[in-house]
């Protein structure tokens, strides 16, 4: 009786680590998410037409465009998904150029800094393109009557 006692422990107690291992494994293998880790797609309607119109710019204006789409349109792009708010003429004109420019040079939480990534000329060429600039409304958001 005593022996069995013993087996019945012995077969408990390798339940329960079997379990315990079994359990960690699932867990590492969701990475400790609970829920399913495929990412949800929203697609948008953004019309792209509107920010590669041709525009009458100079070449400083045509720089801030090109390093603007490459480094700041995909979260100030203007659509509601975008985490930055969309920056145009409005935008320097409420702040001025000197809080933008170091902004973008030191970034923020939420904004990487460019300070190592782009020179400040580069970051000016930017700011000349804002200046000239009006971004999209985003959805929810009517524009000015004309």
């Amino acid at each position: 009786m005593f022996t069995n006692q013993l087996l019945w422990r012995r077969v408990a107690m390798l339940v329960a680590v079997w379990l315990f291992v079994v359990v960690s494994w699932v867990h590492a293998q969701r990475n400790g998410e609970a829920s399913s880790t495929v990412p949800k797609v929203e697609q948008t309607d953004y019309d792209m037409s509107a920010f590669i119109a041709p525009l009458m710019l100079s070449e400083t204006e045509m720089r801030g465009r090109r390093l603007f789409a490459q480094r700041c349109a995909n979260c100030h792009g203007g659509t509601a998904q975008r985490p930055g708010p969309p920056l145009g003429q409005q935008t320097v004109g409420r702040l001025g150029a000197d809080p933008i420019r170091e902004k973008v040079r030191k970034g923020s939480p939420m904004m990487p800094g460019f300070e190592y990534t782009l020179d400040v000329s580069r970051i000016d060429d930017i700011i000349a393109f804002l200046r000239v600039y009006t971004p999209p409304p985003t959805r929810g958001q009517t524009t000015a009557p004309e």
